[in-house]
């Protein structure tokens, strides 16, 4: 078996696990709970208007403290990092550690894509049946982006600068994306302060994160000025706090991309090196 075959192999033991795993259904019903509570007053404002919404929500869905609420949900998620159980030595001795390690980095992207679509295909589920195909960004959308007040039970706000800016599909493109990288910094972030440390101080570092996320929407940005933004990368979670325009308002996507690449590059590279050389004792890792 090639090591890429092997790799991909500790993956889908990963994804296989949620078949029998109640937190991820649980995770499953609280996003679906939430979503549904989120856009009612959407969906109870198209019904009264007698006008579809279209499919085009999630770029101005994840704001504070919406957002705040998803990265809950993404810890949620990788909680359980670096998924150990009794079945991971065994796996680690046929796959060997390195391969072992890799492939727990290839599950986090995939279950933060899975997680991520799920998402998005449960925000327009939520909006039916006052939902309707189009591929522009709808009258709904268009209305409550320039006057909110009229629909005052509506909890989503419509990003009007976004909607001048970007086409609703590439908007959507864009969203997805920013909030799939995300996710993806937070499981490595997890994985490997939760290798390197241990006892689930992953889980602290990524409260901290979401605090500082929540702090520098209010008391942050009065206190710190714009820079804090440069330190908050579950912000870039939503189009809405990166700066397209690279005017210096918020971090530019250029910055956002490569820092939650690189930063999930090096984490995963530190966590790696640290697993490869510990000694493998499946009740230090607490799982």
């Amino acid at each position: 078996m090639t090591n890429l075959k092997m790799m991909f192999l500790c993956s889908r033991v990963n994804l296989r696990k949620w078949a029998v795993n109640t937190r991820i259904y649980t995770l499953a019903v609280l996003i679906i709970a939430f979503l549904a509570y989120h856009s009612y007053g959407l969906s109870q404002f198209a019904a009264e208007k007698g006008v579809a919404i279209t499919p085009w929500v999630f770029p101005h869905l994840n704001t504070p403290p919406v957002m705040q609420v998803f990265a809950c949900f993404t810890l949620l998620l990788f909680c359980d990092a670096p998924f150990a159980d009794r079945h991971m030595p065994f796996l680690v001795i046929r796959t060997g550690r390195r391969n072992w390690a890799i492939g727990q980095f290839i599950y986090i992207i995939l279950a933060a894509f899975i997680y991520t679509a799920f998402v998005y295909a449960v925000s327009v589920l939520v909006l039916v049946p006052n939902i309707q195909f189009s591929t522009d960004w709808g009258i709904v959308i268009k209305t409550l982006a320039v006057n909110s007040d009229m629909a005052p039970d509506v909890t989503i706000f419509m990003n009007e600068e976004i909607i001048y800016m970007l086409s609703p599909i590439k908007a959507t493109l864009i969203s997805f994306g920013l909030f799939w990288l995300v996710a993806v910094f937070v499981g490595v972030l997890i994985f490997c302060f939760n290798t390197v440390i241990g006892k689930m101080s992953g889980v602290v570092i990524t409260g901290i994160f979401i605090f500082i996320s929540y702090f520098s929407m209010y008391l942050g940005f009065l206190s710190f000025g714009i820079g804090i933004y440069y330190f908050s990368p579950i912000s870039w979670s939503s189009i809405t706090f990166v700066d397209w325009d690279y005017s210096g308002t918020f971090p530019s996507p250029t910055y956002a991309v490569l820092f939650l690449l690189l930063a999930s590059l090096l984490m995963s590279i530190l966590s790696t090196i640290v697993f490869c050389k510990k000694d493998m004792n499946i009740q230090n890792w607490g799982y």
